[in-house]
């Protein structure tokens, strides 16, 4: 890892009289905390802060290029501006342009702090590291490590920050067995601002930012459970996973037959998209979609989603699998004068199950289902659902597949079933 990202470094070194240029080994692999089997090299191309912004993602890319020319496979990314991402011997390799930027409460572009990032964990870590790699480890194993869009979980650099406070992993773990939502971290104290977020850490590079923004409440709360299990029964198992075989298709079939639910499932094909942009999009279509059921009296105990090389599917598991013809239809208050009469007059003259009556200061009409399962109300109304644009421009025109159970069970995506089992054990996240 050394001597490529070395050789690298001294390409983009060469570029300095011509273009100001210069470069440095960022990340993990900088700080020496890197786990075994990550095989990432981050390569930032520091252009002069007085740098215009158009130049510095032309020539950025040029001189990007020209560093990863003997690379496997190159491909253009996009952060806050465009970069490169190629692969090096089995290396995974970013070069990022990006200012450098004296004061970095004062940042030009979003990537403009990891330099200064690297510069102080540089300094802090020394003898530190192996408590990293062990903190890091734990989070993986308890799946919440990551801060992207995906995961919602604890960065690299939030691992790097916390062992430097709390100087151990074992303190650290000892200290989250009694965090709450609105926990406050700050190394330097000298945070410039409130944040809501449920675990707060300052930046020690910039008093104005958390650096656990991206980590939600519910992986807070695994961290928090993980640090207790582990202090009550520390075991070689909080940090990897024991081998499992992958569920049998007929313990599944059981399974579900215990539970006595419904399954059903959505796929369509994955658009071409980067995985921040890809996962936003699909928890917005998830809550449109649980909203929708709802919205039409079907239960929903377990939903989740998954996404394959190929195909995403949202997985439901309901309480019902027909509903009742009948459904009770709650119009406006009786003393609500204009909506009354509207109400009325809407259902005086269509064929309904009952006669307009008043409960509870309301008028209620039973009227006649329009779905009754699950199947039909996604194939006509999916579609019309608050969807991001790419998911919306892949279900277009019907091009996505309504799945019964046996037809989830027997994909031949092999994770279906695997990501089945867990939807309803909440085994293993």
């Amino acid at each position: 890892m050394e001597r490529i990202a070395s050789r690298l470094l001294e390409r983009i070194n060469g570029f300095s009289d011509e273009h100001g240029v210069c470069g440095m080994l960022v990340g993990s692999a900088a700080r020496d905390t890197w786990v075994s089997g990550e095989h990432d090299i981050d390569l930032f191309i520091l252009f002069p802060e007085s740098t215009e912004r158009e130049r510095l993602e032309i020539v950025g890319l040029l001189i990007a290029g020209s560093v990863l020319s003997d690379a496997e496979r190159i491909e253009e990314r996009y952060a806050e501006h465009p970069y490169l991402h190629g692969v090096v011997n089995g290396y995974g390799v970013d070069v990022v342009p990006c200012f450098n930027i004296r004061d970095p409460s004062k940042i030009k572009s979003a990537v403009d702090r990891t330099p200064h990032h690297n510069s102080f964990v540089r300094e802090e870590i020394s003898g530190l590291e192996g408590d990293v790699r062990l903190t890091k480890q734990f989070l993986k194993r308890a799946g919440i490590y990551g801060s992207e869009l995906k995961i919602h979980g604890f960065s690299g650099y939030l691992a790097e920050l916390l062992i430097i406070h709390f100087r151990s992993f074992m303190n650290l773990v000892r200290d989250a067995v009694d965090w709450k939502p609105g926990e406050v971290i700050d190394i330097k104290g000298h945070g410039a601002r409130a944040h809501e977020n449920p675990l707060v850490v300052v930046d020690p590079t910039d008093p104005g930012r958390n650096v656990a923004a991206a980590l939600s409440l519910d992986n807070m709360c695994r961290f928090i459970d993980s640090a207790r299990n582990f202090l009550e029964d520390p075991k070689i198992e909080f940090f990897f996973k024991a081998h499992q075989t992958p569920p049998e298709l007929g313990e599944i079939r059981e399974l579900l037959h215990k539970r006595g639910s419904v399954l059903i499932g959505v796929q369509f094909q994955k658009p071409d998209v980067v995985d921040d942009i890809l996962y936003p999009q699909l928890e917005k279509m998830e809550r449109s979609t649980k909203k929708l059921f709802k919205m039409h009296d079907f239960r929903i105990i377990n939903t989740g989603s998954i996404v394959s090389k190929k195909n995403i599917y949202i997985i439901f598991e309901l309480f019902d699998r027909e509903l009742p013809s009948v459904k009770k239809h709650i119009g406006p208050p009786v003393w609500a004068r204009a909506d009354a009469e509207r109400f009325k007059a809407k259902y005086h003259e269509k064929k309904t199950l009952s006669q307009i009556y008043i409960k509870n200061g309301r008028y209620v009409i039973e009227i006649e289902r329009r779905y009754r399962t699950p199947g039909p109300l996604l194939r006509e109304e999916l579609s019309k659902c608050g969807l991001g644009k790419d998911l919306r421009d892949a279900i277009r025109e019907q091009k996505f597949q309504i799945l019964s159970k046996e037809e989830l069970l027997t994909k031949s995506d092999h994770e279906v079933r695997i990501f089945i089992h867990q939807l309803l054990t909440h085994n293993d996240p």
